[in-house]
């Protein structure tokens, strides 16, 4: 049986972990770097373009008058602005702005001190003219309208120069559903945040792998997603360093939302298996060149919001160490020598998702469910030219996307993933660049 714990269209796909640099350059970057190609038509023009949109307030259901709206035109280090009034409609328009695919714009709003912000626009013969909507002011705060369909744990080893100490580094990824058409805030303390999330205590070196608007709350020991929890799905992942304690690794913890499926990863050769009762055995399975225990829990549990879940693993290294069970006088450089050796072939440079083409899917989906890891590993070894192709396709790559949808050519979801991912792929790069520039 095949287990994918971050599809939401079929819950029972297959899993597989992929290694940065090989799996980054993947299909969408191909489909990118061919538009970079495109004959110089497509480059510069002197036909001017525009940027228009109507801002909607949600809360009264009635477009906002004579509202501020800034434009901000980026190319190369150099940044200019550009300010606009809505009309009496809420409507706007940002024109005779240069197609150049060297160029990008961001269109930024502030209403009840909120920041609304579209980044990476970029302006084309092929898409002149771009119509970005604002619906603001609108969120809800039912928690009913989250769910967590997948709570997945991968078992690596810890950082290189980490003390063998029983330490362990392990990934979490989280599923999300938010079925709200609106976007989810919570209160976190005195903060409104789109969701907060408990870690096990004595968590170290927390590491957000999928935005930098995900952080830890060292204070209440909570992974807090800072901004709005957009409608529909979202897959959040990150690490941490955790230590075995008296031969158990004990991530239980607080569900802040009902949760459908946890899954554990453990690499072969590592004997670590959970203490509760409703994991079902193990499923063997070959992923990216290690073998997996693969333990999910038992289909049609739901574990609720409130409850505390059981998820410590029991370790016993007793096996591989002619030690007898149980005995932990060595236990951190036991795990660190088992672990390693299970994950040999570069694992711990890999540690991040993807999910495998379920078979009833459709390729719009496919695409839709791919969980895309951050580009760091390959774009150091790319030189500054090819990066700035790599920058300039990924902005023609976005700017289609974009006239794909406005012309209804893609489903509203499927367009909402790819450009998010396009988009965090283009952050990275634009942060590499930068610090290339200032090395």
């Amino acid at each position: 049986m095949h287990i994918n714990p971050f599809s939401y269209s079929n819950l029972r796909g297959n899993l597989q972990v992929r290694c940065v640099i090989s799996a980054c350059i993947g299909s969408l970057l191909a489909v990118a770097l061919t538009l970079f190609w495109l004959p110089n038509s497509h480059a510069q023009t002197a036909t001017p373009g525009d940027i228009q949109g109507t801002v909607i307030d949600r809360k009264r259901q009635e477009p906002l008058v004579a509202h501020p709206m800034i434009l901000t035109i980026h190319k190369g280090d150099i940044a200019e602005t550009q300010e606009t009034t809505t009309d009496e409609d809420g409507n706007y328009r940002f024109g005779d702005l240069p197609l150049d695919p060297s160029v990008h714009y961001t269109v930024a709003t502030l209403y009840e001190d909120t920041d609304y912000t579209e980044k990476d626009i970029v302006l084309s013969t092929w898409a002149p003219n771009i119509t970005l909507n604002f619906d603001i002011g609108a969120f809800t705060d039912d928690k009913t309208q989250v769910q967590i369909k997948a709570h997945s744990f991968v078992i690596a080893p810890p950082p290189p120069d980490h003390a063998p100490d029983g330490a362990v580094t392990v990934f979490e990824a989280v599923g999300i559903v938010n079925q709200s058409d609106l976007p989810f805030q919570t209160k976190h303390g005195t903060q409104t945040v789109g969701l907060h999330l408990t870690l096990p205590i004595r968590t170290e070196g927390f590491q957000s792998r999928s935005t930098k608007a995900l952080t830890i709350d060292p204070a209440t020991n909570e992974v807090v997603l800072t901004t709005p929890l957009p409608p529909g799905e979202s897959l959040i992942d990150y690490d941490y360093i955790f230590h075995v304690e008296k031969s158990k690794l004990n991530l239980s913890r607080r569900l802040n939302f009902d949760t459908t499926e946890f899954y554990f990863f453990v690499p072969e050769g590592i004997n670590f298996t959970p203490n509760a009762k409703f994991f079902d055995a193990p499923k063997r399975e070959q992923i990216h060149g290690g073998v997996y225990l693969i333990y999910q829990s038992t289909a049609g549990k739901t574990f609720k919001a409130g409850t505390t879940v059981d998820l410590t693993l029991n370790v016993n290294m007793g096996s591989a160490s002619g030690a007898l069970p149980g005995q932990t006088s060595d236990i951190g450089k036991l795990i660190l020598i088992a672990v390693a050796a299970a994950l040999t072939g570069g694992f711990f440079v890999a540690a991040l998702f993807k999910l495998r083409t379920p078979n009833n899917s459709t390729a719009a989906n496919n695409i839709d469910d791919a969980a895309t890891p951050p580009d760091v590993g390959w774009l150091r070894k790319l030189d500054p030219n090819d990066r700035e192709h790599v920058r300039i396709a990924r902005l023609e790559f976005i700017t289609h996307l974009d006239d794909k949808y406005e012309k209804q050519e893609i489903s509203e979801r499927v367009y909402k993933r790819l450009r998010r991912e396009q988009t965090e792929r283009l952050t990275t790069l634009l942060e590499q660049q930068k610090r290339e520039n200032n090395a």
